[in-house]
């Protein structure tokens, strides 16, 4: 059989790139066709969508296939998930989303219309998600988490914060229990919608993820009052931990995953795992991550299958103490 020159350029960029299956797997090299990344977030306004665009382009680049991002934002990540789940096992089309889906959700909705062990096959972790507590600096005057605490402790229940995925209301709810303080959450479909009001004077304050929320801190639209995991992050290395502003204990970090449908064939799940981490495991890819104040995470399909079971355990305590109720 001749191939043609298509076929040929195309097996040529997949060598290149190392990432050709084992000669003896009946399904071929992969990818065989475009790809498609089905983002949980709106397009800008999150960790995960800057990442995925990240490396979107760089396997597009190697692959010599069109590699699309596209993003279904709403209900914690659960629109994207569901479309997932319907979508053909070839492991041409892939899930981006984190703990939101497969682990805190399946504690925070009464059901769901996927099954979040059943209807997908793991792929990788690629990073770890910090968060940075914002406030609106004119709607509070605290520079610092001890003065902000403060004044929240001064007007109980006043406050309001923005929320937008599980883990930024997880987040200020084990804030609030361990200061001590009361505030009322204002819950946003997207990140995007979270922030802009943030910064529009509609709310006053907002636990964002660190690609975002540095980057209006940096810009002066908002406050950075302190990160939420236990060391300072490269990116802002001047911004204080809230375990060292008073509470020893805090560390508070989400995960960033892809996944394919259930049935996928498991040569084409392990090259497209292989594809991520090649990605983001390059020189350019750790200057992306640290940039965006994110911390790598490289996987696998095993260790994210494991951590996906560890992490349901986790974030159910979690929700639970931080009193959240299923919807």
């Amino acid at each position: 059989m001749t191939l043609g020159r298509r076929q040929v350029l195309g097996a040529l960029a997949a060598m290149a790139a190392g990432w050709r299956v084992p000669a003896a797997a009946q399904t071929g090299a992969w990818p065989q066709k475009s790809v498609r990344f089905v983002v949980g977030a709106a397009a800008g306004g999150s960790a995960s969508d800057v990442v995925t665009r990240y490396y979107a382009e760089q396997m597009a680049q190697r692959s010599g296939q069109a590699v699309v991002v596209e993003n279904r934002p709403g209900a914690d990540g659960n629109l994207a998930a569901e479309f997932v789940a319907r979508a053909a096992p070839d492991a041409h089309t892939f899930l981006v989303t984190g703990n939101n889906t497969h682990a805190a959700n399946v504690h925070l909705y009464k059901s769901l219309s996927f099954d979040p062990d059943k209807d997908f096959a793991p792929v990788t972790t690629y990073a770890r998600v910090p968060y940075v507590l914002l406030a609106n600096p004119n709607r509070v005057a605290a520079r610092n988490l001890k003065d902000f605490i403060a004044h929240a402790k001064a007007n109980p229940g006043k406050l309001s914060y923005a929320s937008a995925a599980v883990a930024s209301r997880v987040g200020v709810g084990q804030l609030k229990l361990m200061a001590g303080f009361e505030a009322m959450n204002v819950n946003y479909k997207s990140g995007a919608q979270a922030m802009s009001d943030l910064l529009g004077g509609h709310v006053d304050f907002y636990i964002a993820d660190a690609a975002n929320g540095l980057q209006q801190a940096k810009a002066g639209r908002a406050v950075a009052l302190a990160v939420t995991v236990a060391q300072r992050l490269q990116a802002a290395p001047e911004l204080p931990t809230i375990a060292e502003s008073g509470f020893p204990e805090f560390d508070f970090a989400s995960w960033l995953a892809v996944w394919a449908p259930a049935g996928s064939p498991p040569a084409h799940v392990q090259a497209a795992s292989k594809a991520i981490n090649d990605a983001l495991g390059s020189a350019s890819g750790q200057q992306h991550l640290d940039k965006l104040g994110l911390l790598p995470y490289p996987g696998s399909p095993e260790s994210l299958l494991a951590l996906q079971r560890r992490e349901t355990e986790r974030w159910g305590r979690a929700i639970r103490t931080a009193g959240l109720q299923a919807k």
